[in-house]
């Protein structure tokens, strides 16, 4: 009888380990109901195995976990935002951990034979304090670390490199013989201590992997800043020669004075075209700022959309241009691509507001929106497909952000997207500090 108890704890806590290492991921509610029904399934198979299942083989042994292993890694895949692959990636470090208090447990059984004689309620109350501090420190500590909240994700390489460490911390404890012996002698403690050291080397491919993952993404941003500075560079040069045309403007009025009906009608569409080319120049005091908002705003009239500038530039002389365009950019082609989506004129129109607030340059954007977004450590997911190729736009900004001590927030109110971005403006060397008045420096509306 006090075997069986003894099985029921260490069965519940296998059941608790899953919990342990997804308890920071978000759950599916929709799947209540089916994460419901694996419990009573686990607690089904836990039941016949208590009391119809004895150690008597290898592969009896064996079989048992790995179907323990699968429905823990199914469960874990039902109520939680994970894919397979994570689900049973966190399963395996579950699995491992269970284990390994559970082998600790049997240590201390071992040890103290003679003295649990007799003393099943301290032997209860041993296993129950393994396993439930085992857990609290993994709960507070890599439980934490590890699932990373659920926004790491493991590839088929990382998943099949952790399920053969996986099979070999499995398969360690039957080399000194017979799985019920091998508890008596030192055997043990060589065998725990190669599990302890598998367990090192999972970690250790974790880290490689996370690594990995990081230095992919500082590539993917690196390149995306190497194609907004030769972005620039295109649209400086666009821009020189918009105002070159501008300037030719005189010559074509002057050629009018002699020239034919025919002639006098192709002047005069070339003027047009040229207005309409002034007339999205934005003068805001920023050379860097003027190339920017001209961009833009010759994009979104071309497209249908209206956006409303009001900018003091002679805020941003701190920044480095190529920054200054990639953050810029960025939020602003967001929020086109956001309102390009609509239908109704009245819905594609963007507020972009830049000036200075106190000792900060604000940067404010604003424009409709349908739905809501998900977040992810606090910045939009990207609906365009796969995470590993876009999504990079917002975080590539707060990575520029952090070299000025910047920050971004974003909120979302009455079907409007407002993004702010605050980034300190440096004291001049002198220590003056003249702040300029918001009315004083705006630039043209367009």
């Amino acid at each position: 009888m006090t075997e069986r108890v003894s099985r029921w704890i260490m069965q519940g806590a296998f059941f608790v380990s899953g919990f342990v290492y997804v308890h920071t991921i978000e759950p599916k509610p929709e799947n209540r109901k089916k994460t419901i029904f694996m419990a009573m399934v686990f607690a089904v198979f836990f039941a016949v195995l208590n009391y119809f299942y004895e150690y008597d083989s290898f592969w009896a042994e064996m079989t048992m976990r790995m179907i323990g292993f699968v429905l823990l890694g199914y469960m874990i895949y039902i109520g939680r935002k994970l894919s397979g692959f994570a689900a049973f990636y966190y399963a395996i470090w579950a699995f491992c951990s269970w284990q390994l208090m559970y082998e600790c447990y049997l240590v201390c059984l071992n040890m103290g034979s003679g003295y649990w004689a007799g003393r099943p309620l301290q032997l209860f109350l041993t296993e129950l304090l393994i396993f439930g501090s085992g857990f609290l420190i993994i709960a507070l500590t890599i439980g934490k670390m590890i699932p990373d909240k659920g926004r790491k994700s493991i590839g088929p390489r990382q998943l099949l490199l952790a399920l053969l460490t996986f099979l070999n911390f499995q398969i360690v404890v039957f080399v000194p013989g017979d799985l019920e012996y091998s508890f008596h002698d030192l055997r043990l403690l060589i065998v725990y201590i190669v599990q302890l050291l598998l367990c090192i080397v999972l970690y250790l491919q974790n880290e490689l992997f996370k690594k990995s993952e990081l230095r992919k993404e500082l590539e993917i941003m690196g390149l995306l800043w190497q194609k907004e500075k030769e972005q620039f560079q295109l649209s400086k040069e666009n821009i020189s020669y918009m105002s070159q045309k501008v300037h030719d403007l005189k010559h074509h009025i002057q050629a009018m004075r002699s020239a034919s009906k025919e002639e006098i009608e192709r002047y005069l569409t070339e003027i047009e075209g040229s207005v309409r080319i002034y007339e999205s120049i934005v003068h805001t005091g920023s050379a860097v700022l003027d190339t920017i908002l001209t961009e833009k705003c010759l994009y979104c009239k071309d497209h249908g959309i209206t956006i409303s500038c009001m900018a003091d530039g002679n805020q941003m002389e701190f920044m480095n241009t190529v920054d200054l365009y990639a953050v810029l950019g960025n939020v602003i082609d967001n929020a086109i691509e956001e309102v390009g989506q609509f239908q109704e004129k009245e819905k594609r129109q963007i507020d972009v507001l830049i000036y200075r607030k106190q000792q900060f340059l604000a940067i404010h954007i604003t424009n409709p929106m349908e739905g809501r977004l998900e977040y992810e450590e606090g910045l939009p997911v990207t609906t365009k497909g796969s995470r590993l190729v876009h999504g990079f736009g917002l975080r590539s900004v707060r990575h520029i952000l952090k070299k000025y001590d910047g920050f971004l927030t974003i909120r979302e109110e009455e079907g409007f997207f407002t993004l702010l971005i605050l980034i300190p403006i440096p004291l001049p060397a002198d220590g003056s500090d003249h702040i300029g008045q918001f009315d004083d420096h705006l630039g043209n509306r367009a």
